[in-house]
């Protein structure tokens, strides 16, 4: 048995929890994502885990059998803060105007108090 590399870069465990949180919406099983991806269990399993990175078209077959963008599996997989406020500006559409204000006037008080 081989064992699996662990990887230097948070994205393949980010991709794979997002991957894992839009299966586990959908009511999926592993084996359920398995079989529209055309490959076995196991592989998602270690998608999932961060254990491999599928390569850019098995990972378009993955989003397009989860019913989502490609760019979305792999913007909310990045740690750039410039992608992160993407994420963020994608939660805030569906605020009312009021509930903006207070969301950003809760960040701003919450980063003030991180960065003293």
């Amino acid at each position: 048995m081989t064992k699996e590399k662990k990887p230097s870069s948070p994205l393949p465990g980010l991709l794979g929890k997002n991957i894992r949180e839009r299966r586990n919406q959908l009511g999926w099983t592993q084996a359920t994502l398995a079989e529209l991806v055309r490959v076995d269990a196991e592989t998602i399993s270690r998608i999932e885990r961060g254990a491999i990175v599928p390569s850019i078209l098995k990972l378009e077959l993955v989003a397009d059998a989860l019913g989502v963008p490609l760019a979305e599996l792999l913007r909310s997989s990045s740690t750039l803060a410039q992608d992160q406020s993407l994420e963020i500006f994608d939660w805030l559409q569906n605020l009312s105007e009021a509930d903006r204000q207070f969301v950003l006037e809760a960040t701003q008080r919450l980063c003030r108090h991180l960065t003293k």
